[in-house]
């Protein structure tokens, strides 16, 4: 396990029965470099889930910078639906499996390249 990553292990039915409970579990992933929830063992998930991860998320961007995505693994297709649906596919980013998740990545950056450039050449 990377020294930087905090993986946080989830099983069960992610509904409104367990909400306090989930938000309490998230809470570990507020401070971390790298953010894991493995969702490998979950069976349902439902809005709840959703809404625990888009709070986290948001006291992430506020103590981390907006570049402190959740790294989620395992996760199903309903459930990266509801990201979709709900406009938050932003906050997160799936993976997986957990080694996938923890590699340390930035996205490229690459010089902005406009028509001009190209009919100059």
């Amino acid at each position: 396990m990377n020294q930087r990553s905090v993986v946080v292990a989830l099983s069960g039915d992610l509904d409104l029965e367990v909400r306090d409970e989930l938000q309490w579990t998230l809470a570990a992933l507020i401070e971390a470099p790298i953010a894991i929830v493995d969702m490998t063992a979950v069976a349902f998930a439902d809005t709840t889930f959703v809404n625990a991860v888009r709070d986290t998320s948001r006291m992430r961007a506020a103590r981390l910078g907006s570049a402190a995505r959740l790294r989620i693994v395992g996760a199903s297709a309903s459930v990266t639906r509801m990201f979709e649906i709900g406009h938050l596919q932003s906050l997160v980013d799936f993976f997986s499996s957990i080694r996938e998740a923890e590699i340390e990545w930035s996205p490229a950056i690459f010089r902005h390249i406009t028509l001009e450039d190209i009919a100059t050449r």
